[in-house]
This record gives C-alpha cells, structure tokens and sequence, in this order.
C-alpha cells in the first residue's frame, strides 16, 4: 500500500475481520477472471457482485445504524 495525496472521500466502509474472512474464503468464485471483486455500499451494508449471476450478495454490516439498534440486540 501507499499513501495517497488526495484527501477527498468518495466513500467509507467498516468492515469486521469476519467480512474480510468471508471476501477471502470466496475470493476466487466472485472475482472476475482478471482477479477483481465488485463491492458496493449501499446504505451501511457491504455488498460484492457475483459475476456469474450477476446479482448483488451481501458481505455484511458492521455496525447496526442507531434507528436498528433499539429493534435488534
């Protein structure tokens, strides 16, 4: 890695090491054949491209938002 001068934000992303184990452990069955992974965040959920179905699966959440932590604990 290395450090970039731009300081802009495009987007930012928590992930847990159980999200990254899980990108890993499939790696190979959902990158394309140059060996990239899709990801999208949509809302707070991390979200990688399946490209043989072409859809969307979700990676995970990190944290729930505060509105979901009251309904789920």
């Amino acid at each position: 890695m290395f450090a970039a001068r731009e300081t802009a934000t495009d987007c930012r992303a928590e992930v847990t090491r159980d999200m990254i184990e899980l990108m890993l452990s499939q790696f190979d069955s959902l990158s394309d054949p140059e060996g990239i992974i899709q990801l999208e965040l949509r809302g707070n959920c991390l979200m990688i491209l399946n490209p043989e179905t072409k859809a969307y699966e979700v990676v995970g959440v990190a944290r729930l938002p505060p509105s979901m932590r009251k309904v789920i604990k």
